[in-house]
């Protein structure tokens, strides 16, 4: 037996996500990045979505919200169905 650690490699969705060039390396930063990273993540996309309202109007704001409205029925989904009750 030896002392060393075989690392994983990483799977390829992961590989696709990470070269994205504006949220790659933020993805990134929140999978090996310390307790904050979520935080600073979070405010990103919110600065993100910001962004996009400024250049593209009120296009800009709807489609961050398009994209956020499955993920939220989905948590509420979760929440009502695993509480626990």
């Amino acid at each position: 037996m030896s002392d060393t650690v075989q690392i994983a490699p990483r799977p390829f969705w992961a590989k696709l996500l990470f070269a994205l060039s504006v949220i790659g390396p933020l993805l990134k930063d929140v999978k090996m990045g310390g307790d904050t990273a979520v935080v600073f993540f979070a405010l990103n996309m919110i600065m993100l979505w910001v962004l996009a309202g400024f250049t593209f109007g009120i296009a800009g704001v709807l489609a961050g919200a398009y994209v956020l409205v499955p993920l939220v029925f989905a948590w509420l989904l979760g929440v009502m169905l695993f509480s626990g009750q």
